[in-house]
Order: C-alpha cells, then structure tokens, then sequence
C-alpha cells in the first residue's frame, strides 16, 4: 500500500459525514443524475491542486438553510473556513432544550466535492454546441451513496485498491450507474470503482494539466459576520432581512444556551418549499437525515 493510499484511508476514518445532501447550480458540475435508468457514467477522480489537502481529492462544503422572507437561503457555514458559526452553535442550543425540529432546521448539510475526468458521458449532447461531457474536467457532488461506496472501497479491510483512485498513473476509473429505488434515483447497484487500475492518456494527462483547480475555490467565500447574524435572527423570529439592511425586528428571540435560566423558544417554521426535491445525485431532497 503507498503511502498516498494509507493518508487517505485515516482521512475517511476521521471523518464522519451527516446524511443531508443537495444539488448545485454551477455549470462546470457534471449533472450526472440526469442520465437514464439503466445507464453507467465513467469518470476519473483527479488529485487536488492543493497538496496540503488531506483527502487528496475531495473538499468537505458545509452550508445552512435558514427560512428568510417566506424562501430558503443558503448560508455557508463558518466552520468551512474555520471561524466560529453561530448558526451551529443556535442548532446546538435547541438540541440541548430537546427542540429536534428546530435543531434540524438550523443545522449544517454536508456534501463532498471532487474534480473528476470525465471518461464515458451516456447524456445527451448540448443542444446549442453538439458537446458532451467526455474528456472535460468537471466538478461532482458527492451524495451519500456515493461518498458510502467510495469510503468502503478506501477503508474497509476487504479493500482491493493498491493506489489511491486519483493516482493518473496507476489509480482507478470510477463507475457511477443510475437505477430507481421507489420514486428515487439511486446509485448503490453497479457503482463501484473499476476492477483494475489505468494509467490517463497523454491526451486526458493534457486536459487535466490545463483544467485541474484547488478544489477550496469551489467553496463559497465565508460572509461577514453581521450579516450572518442578521439572517439568523431572521430566521429565528419570522422577521424580515435584506442585505446591507438591518432586519426588522420580530416579537421572538433567538434560543438562549443552556447556561440561562430561560429554555428556548421554537424558531419560526421554515418556508414551505417552492421548487423540486434536489437532483444532487440521488434524486432526492435534504430530508434523507438522522
């Protein structure tokens, strides 16, 4: 086993990843959920431009849906950066007075982030262009069901991997095949990495070299502090918010810690949803949690 291969098996083993996932909007992600019933996409995990990272290809993205004006807002959590996030610490205060709905409501979702080759792309070519995805370096959202099937094949002691997968010399091609589980999508039948290592091209080598990325600039940008707290209170009381604005003050308060003598109140109910379940891999929207 390379020594690659071992600091990624430790790096799984640190980890210990929540269940929510979502979809993305940017078009450089490789919408690979759109693909038919029955259908396999190939793609190559390509190592991190960042050295110091880690996983050596995936970056962890942590965001918060808050309920601000009658929508959902996506917020990036503070702790992807580093810094203290008071959301976290709202969701905290409710778990502790034994408010699960709204420790739900206010905790982070988790996704992985990996920069991948595509190999084998079965969707339809672009309407406008006539191009595919196959031989382009994209972005994929890791969903729970994959990020299972990936860790397995790192870190369970059956593992048969002798490289780490994003090695272009000596890793592994990964095979992602949609089937249905019920109304969803799913992903755990026939996904797996492929069976026996491969060296990338000269040509795919070419297109990695020109395209690879740090996979931290595909994190959203840590936002000031006053803004993420006038957005919490927001959402905390029912008020309303508007950037550069101060929001308008409700009749709730936010929820006290365990440390004052008051419990906390309920937060306001979060909006009821205006668009279809994401399509972030699996078909399905954040309600797959613990």
């Amino acid at each position: 086993m390379t020594s690659t291969l071992a600091n990624l098996k430790a790096a799984f083993a640190r980890q210990q990843p929540d269940q929510r996932r979502f979809s993305e909007n940017s078009n450089n992600y490789y919408p690979f959920w759109d693909m038919e019933e029955g259908q396999r996409a190939v793609v190559r995990f390509l190592p991190d431009l960042d050295t110091t990272n880690p996983w050596g290809f995936l970056v962890e993205k942590l965001t918060h849906n808050l309920p601000i004006n009658g929508q959902q807002r996506r917020i990036p959590c503070g702790k992807m950066h580093g810094e203290d996030c008071p959301i976290c610490k709202v969701s905290r205060d409710f778990y502790k007075a034994k408010d699960e709905i709204s420790g739900k409501t206010f905790y982070h979702k988790r996704q992985h982030v990996a920069q991948v080759l595509v190999v084998e792309d079965p969707l339809a070519p672009n309407k406008d262009t006539g191009e595919t995805h196959q031989g382009q370096v994209r972005l994929i959202s890791i969903n729970k069901q994959l990020y299972d099937i990936i860790k397995d094949a790192i870190s369970s002691e059956d593992a048969e991997l002798e490289a780490a997968p994003y090695d272009l010399e000596e890793g592994y091609d990964f095979i992602i095949k949609k089937s249905k589980d019920g109304q969803y999508a799913s992903y755990t039948v026939g996904t797996k990495f492929a069976n026996k290592q491969r060296a990338l091209t000269a040509e795919e080598i070419a297109a990695v070299e020109e395209h690879s990325v740090e996979l931290k600039t595909s994190l959203p940008p840590a936002l000031p502090s006053e803004k993420v707290q006038g957005m919490l209170e927001a959402a905390l009381t029912g008020g309303s918010y508007e950037d550069g604005e101060a929001p308008v003050r409700p009749q709730r308060q936010a929820p006290r810690s365990e440390s004052t003598e008051t419990s906390p109140v309920r937060a306001a109910a979060p909006a009821p949803r205006t668009e279809a379940p994401a399509q972030s891999g699996g078909d399905a929207d954040d309600s797959n949690v613990d």
